[in-house]
């Protein structure tokens, strides 16, 4: 028989809670809370194998009980039961090291599911927590690559020549003699690069564009 500490402020929403868990013959709910530091006490007194956790309570929140708790055991499972999608919230319980996230607007069945995946080590959130990550994740991959877009030094096809060859630790007179120019017209072209990229020798030169990117 699981274990289960039922930690919300709101006695209807932990009856209803309470009453589709322990419908399941394998789950008993052995204790309640309604605030975070009643959680902790029961949690130390009742040993649950799992909690579900409101995150919004009074005295201690939700968060604040779940890291003391996980501070004193690495055993209990945690699962956060809230109404926020909110990815401030979402990203701040991943980053605490609870083991789920669940919507309360989820069905039953995917609470049922959610609390067996976290038993078996897995973690779980449900599928509106689900899709807020990947469109949080999406919009910073879509930042990156705006960011990277943005760094067009608009070198000219003689410059990003020039350039090759710099990392490749040839001399002005060097480079000059393969592109078949003056020696003065490599230095104008490096002089260029160099105001361009903001950079002040072939060293710092060299590191920005490894760095970035900026030569294919």
């Amino acid at each position: 028989m699981i274990k289960v500490l039922l930690a919300d402020d709101h006695k209807m929403v932990r009856d209803g809670i309470k009453s589709f868990l322990e419908s399941e013959d394998w789950l008993s709910v052995v204790a309640e809370a309604d605030n975070g530091d009643d959680a902790i006490k029961k949690f130390r007194t009742e040993t649950p194998d799992i909690i579900l956790m409101d995150i919004s309570m009074p005295v201690k929140n939700g968060m604040e009980a779940s890291e003391e708790i996980m501070q004193e055991s690495d055993q209990v499972k945690i699962i956060m039961l809230s109404m926020y999608l909110d990815e401030k919230y979402i990203n701040t319980c991943m980053e605490a090291g609870v083991h789920g996230y669940i919507h309360k607007g989820a069905d039953k069945e995917d609470v049922i599911y959610g609390i067996k995946q976290v038993l078996e080590g897995q973690n779980f959130y449900s599928r509106d927590v689900r899709e807020v990550m990947i469109n949080n994740y999406t919009r910073t991959l879509k930042r990156k690559k705006e960011k990277l877009a943005g760094k067009d030094y608009s070198l000219t096809k003689r410059e990003k020549e020039i350039v090759k060859w710099i990392m490749e630790g040839y001399t002005s007179n060097e480079i000059a003699e393969k592109l078949f120019i003056s020696n003065r017209t490599v230095d104008t072209h490096r002089a260029n690069v160099m105001q361009k990229l903001k950079v002040k020798n072939s060293i710092e030169l060299i590191n920005k564009i490894t760095k970035e990117g900026i030569i294919e």
